[in-house]
């Protein structure tokens, strides 16, 4: 005969908050930290939007990792969530302390992405003091760029990472974002590897990274002048153009570490 190993302490309390989601709503300005994350994800897994809503502007930690959650098919729910943060915290919950602290890192990936999400970018000052900035895979080819570019401006003094990979993002979207990234004076990391930019979009964008002094890792895709019209990739044609490429870099800064790459390495 198996014993069944009891629950613990903390299942137990997390279990009765999802029975009375008002009690649970109520009880977060003194719910311990420890019990944040595990009752997050639980909420997620039985659809309790509101409550779900609710923990997202009461969150007490510099890290909200909505991404690592993007589980769920639960395509509504997740909409619940990634609304509430980028909606401004007007409500009436006030929580403890740092309960209101900017968001230091926004680590949103491989999920479909709306041009509704995409605007809360620009209007949520919990971002703008956002370190670190992680979108890959998050496709934005049929999108309009602008409210990323209008979080980059306001990221200019703080942003120190930033992952774009695989967003599949073309020349005119680059072309929005470039001015914004050239003001980014933090950032240390920039991933754009697999999206579709050409060498007179990846030329301007180098020459505008001469300020960028502290950028120790830059990630590039593979120009697509590096491709055939079937798709394959020329080596002679790649060690050419990112040569070139790192010249023009050189004339305006040392680079640190650079690399292109193209779909297929991804």
């Amino acid at each position: 005969m198996s014993l069944r190993t009891p629950p613990t302490l903390q299942k137990l309390a997390r279990q009765a908050l999802l029975r009375d989601e008002a009690l649970a709503m109520s009880s977060l300005e003194e719910l311990p930290l420890e019990l944040f994350p595990a009752l997050f994800k639980e909420a997620l897994y039985g659809r309790h939007t509101m409550l779900m809503k609710t923990m997202v502007a009461a969150w007490p930690f510099p890290c909200l990792p909505v991404g690592a959650l993007m589980v769920t098919p639960d395509l509504e729910t997740l909409k619940a969530v990634l609304d509430e943060v980028g909606m401004r915290l007007t409500r009436e919950f006030h929580p403890r302390r740092c309960l209101r602290k900017p968001l230091e890192t926004l680590s949103n990936t491989h999920y479909q992405i709306s041009q509704s999400d995409l605007d809360s970018f620009s209007c949520s000052q919990r971002l703008f003091q956002l370190k670190h900035l992680d979108m890959r895979g998050i496709i934005l080819l049929l999108l309009d760029i602008t409210p990323l570019k209008v979080l980059l401006e306001n990221l200019a003094d703080t942003l120190q990472s930033l992952d774009l990979k695989g967003c599949r993002m073309s020349d005119s979207q680059l072309t929005v974002l470039i001015p914004a990234l050239s003001h980014c004076s933090k950032i240390k990391k920039d991933s754009l590897y697999n999206n579709n930019f050409s060498m007179p979009i990846l030329r301007d964008l180098l020459k505008h990274t001469a300020n960028l002094n502290k950028l120790n890792v830059e990630q590039y895709p593979a120009p697509l002048e590096c491709y055939d019209d079937l798709g394959d990739l020329s080596t002679e044609l790649l060690v050419q153009h990112c040569a070139e490429l790192v010249d023009i870099l050189m004339a305006v800064r040392q680079p640190k570490s650079i690399s292109f790459a193209s779909g297929v390495c991804v």
